[in-house]
């Protein structure tokens, strides 16, 4: 059995999820497919563009279950597509924009003799709808070439044969997709609120359209796992989608300041201005008016998006999606923690042996992580149940190791969220998580989007756990077993730790100095290992 496979079987409730959710999507880009081609109604090429970008933005959370190669073809294929239907779109919609402006202009002026500004500005208006036409037939070649191009791949057909076996063979389960749903829409979240500082900034052109993106693929995202809570969260998305759409307003100002201030630039040279007369053509005046009006409708769309975010703010929508993502639930998607102990570890023994063809440094570690937490227990006041999730944390922290590859403590932690064997529901799962991807980089923590997602004791839980099973992992970091144990000593300004070995360790010692840092922190005091 491969490796893809593995995850894909240990992943099938959250696969089954996906490809039910993936199937819709689907079928609202496939039957927008003629009326794209006939091009008679321009909300087709809308439709089908909203449901490309959609399947495009859902693919990704499911990739685990695809074969690696068809999945990168099937998200190239998506990609082609949706970037002839966006240009075509996108002309739609400033041809529209620039229909409405030259209604609303000639009513304003209706019954009395229309001010020569604004006559002047109709007529660059006209000169425009004529040329954005002519692109959009041009356009629309491309559209009918990039469909052809796609349904002589047959990735429509591969995607929906396969989203159906994977709906009807996997088993119905929930185990892991509450965690799943939470890591990714946290993701999603952050990378979002990542842009906010730039809001502050009206001059931040480029960060406002990346913030607009992230606004897009968070929306995207919470729309996927929608069923998993109670309301299908939207009153959250309805504000995510409110953000997206005035950022969207401000970008269309934004390409259209851009392009008329070039064609001033262009109008204003000797050689351009030879032909400037010609009908239909542009005018400089007409230019200037229309830069003024677009600059002026810039300013008041970003004063609207600082006033609405400020309002967000003020109402904790962020904080409350966080908590909703916790809480609000469905009962179906909540899992009790009834299984004992003696099941616990034997789920993830079996997982390690189905990973792992060497078990001793997992073992290794495992021992080292709990002789510390024992001994620390007077600093950390942690219980019983910490102490378990320490122990399967340390278990299964080598879970994601591949021959030649890297990155395998976040392998690891994306196989914890994904497989339905394990009995623990999303707070648990996400602690485990977060110490085996720790592990790796302690940095990781506070970044990881679970991480945000805890109460404030399961935070420090989850920093507790991690800073003794990184120095636990450095005592074996060269998996010989060598350390057979630590004695720890507890002083006001320092934590001993004297290391038991029957042969040099002097190595394995100096590694875990270096992965101190986390401990020394988290106990504040300094870390000794001898």
């Amino acid at each position: 059995m491969t490796a893809q496979s593995d995850q894909v079987l240990a992943g099938q409730g959250s696969c089954r999820f996906g490809a039910s959710r993936l199937l819709p999507l689907l079928d609202a880009f496939e039957k927008e497919i003629n009326g794209v081609k006939d091009a008679k109604d321009i909300e087709y090429i809308h439709r089908m563009r909203v449901a490309s970008r959609r399947v495009r933005a859902a693919l990704p959370l499911f990739s685990s279950c695809f074969p690696p190669k068809q999945y990168r073809s099937w998200m190239n294929e998506m990609k082609k597509i949706t970037r002839a239907l966006g240009e075509a779109r996108d002309t739609d919609v400033q041809i529209e924009f620039l229909r409405s402006s030259a209604k609303r202009l000639k009513k304003e002026s209706a019954g009395k003799e229309i001010p020569k500004d604004t006559s002047t500005l109709l007529q660059e208006i006209n000169s425009f709808i004529i040329e954005l036409t002519e692109k959009r037939g041009v356009l629309q070649n491309h559209v009918i070439s990039a469909l052809n191009t796609l349904e002589k791949s047959g990735a429509v057909g591969e995607m929906r044969n396969a989203f159906a076996r994977v709906n009807l063979t996997s088993r119905t389960t929930t185990a892991a997709i509450p965690a799943v749903a939470a890591d990714r829409i946290s993701a999603r979240l952050a990378a979002f609120l990542d842009y906010e500082h730039f809001l502050s900034d009206p001059d931040a052109i480029f960060e406002h359209h990346a913030m607009r993106i992230a606004a897009k693929k968070l929306r995207y995202t919470m729309e996927v796992y929608g069923p998993v809570y109670r309301l299908e969260l939207k009153k959250s998305l309805r504000r995510v989608k409110k953000v997206q759409e005035i950022l969207g307003d401000v970008h269309d100002c934004d390409v259209w300041i851009d392009t008329l201030t070039e064609m001033i630039l262009k109008q204003r040279s000797s050689t351009y201005l030879k032909n400037a007369q010609k009908p239909g053509s542009h005018t400089l005046s007409g230019l200037r008016l229309f830069l003024h009006d677009r600059e002026k409708k810039r300013q008041l769309l970003y004063k609207r998006m600082v006033y609405y975010w400020n309002a967000l703010k003020r109402e904790n929508t962020w904080g409350e999606l966080r908590q909703s993502l916790v809480i609000r639930r469905k009962m179906q998607f909540v899992i009790p923690r009834d299984s004992g102990k003696n099941r616990e570890r034997a789920v993830v023994d079996s997982i390690v042996k189905e990973n792992l063809t060497d078990v001793s440094h997992a073992a290794k570690v495992t021992s080292l992580s709990l002789s510390l937490f024992d001994q620390t227990m007077v600093l950390h006041k942690l219980g019983a149940r910490e102490r378990s999730l320490l122990e399967y944390a340390a278990l299964l922290h080598d879970i994601g190791w591949k021959p030649g590859q890297k990155g395998h403590a976040a392998r690891g932690r994306e196989m914890v969220l994904l497989d339905e064997r394990l009995p623990f529901d999303l707070v648990e799962r996400s602690i485990i998580g977060i110490v085996v991807r720790a592990y790796g980089k302690s940095s990781s923590i506070v970044r990881d989007p679970l991480y945000t997602l805890l109460s404030e004791h399961d935070r420090g839980s989850s920093r507790i756990l991690s800073a003794l099973i990184i120095v636990a992992e450095g005592l074996d970091s060269l998996h010989t077993t060598v350390v057979e144990d630590v004695r720890c000593v507890i002083e006001p300004h320092a934590l001993i730790l004297t290391v038991l070995s029957g042969s040099d360790s002097s190595i394995e010692k100096a590694r875990a100095r270096t992965k101190s840092e986390l401990l020394a922190e988290t106990f504040s005091r300094t870390v000794v290992i001898v």
